[in-house]
């Protein structure tokens, strides 16, 4: 008994090629075969079995055409992403400075409270920043005044 060579790949032609190498996925592919070829005699199964070859149809075809309108596609993409991430980036820059502003004020206040509860009034009271101006002093280290005052005595042990 001799078996009838059967083949291993049914012939596929260029227009199913074509449209294989459009599509992004099965379901896709499915749908556009069905309205591209609706005469067509080939079940399910064999549809399937085109969109498996479809890396091998690629390798043999590189698509060139749609590759690079794909590309200017997704750098215009990725130059819309850019000034949308652009203007969050400035935004948040903009609280950021107001922030560190606040901060500033309420350090301030803190400090000028802290010398009033404290008993210190003879030293100079740091008032608030004003708003117009950007560049407040900031405080560097407002207790070190303070501390540098109070003197304990050093004991020696025996």
């Amino acid at each position: 008994m001799q078996k009838s060579p059967v083949r291993k790949y049914q012939v596929v032609e260029e227009a199913e090629i074509d449209l294989v190498l459009q599509c992004r996925d099965s379901r896709e592919f499915y749908e556009r075969y069905l309205t591209a070829f609706p005469d067509t005699k080939k079940g399910l199964d064999s549809i399937s079995k085109i969109w498996k070859r479809r890396s091998e149809f690629a390798k043999k075809r590189p698509l060139t055409l749609p590759a690079a309108d794909a590309v200017t596609k997704s750098a215009h993409g990725i130059a819309t992403l850019i000034a949308e991430q652009t203007k969050i980036m400035g935004v948040i820059s903009a609280l950021t400075k107001e922030n560190l502003e606040v901060n500033r004020q309420i350090l301030a206040t803190l400090t000028q409270q802290n010398h009033i509860l404290s008993g210190h009034s003879e030293h100079t009271v740091r008032e608030p920043p004003k708003e117009s101006s950007h560049h407040a002093p900031a405080v560097l280290h407002p207790m070190r005044e303070i501390a540098s005052e109070v003197q304990t005595p050093i004991l020696v042990g025996s």
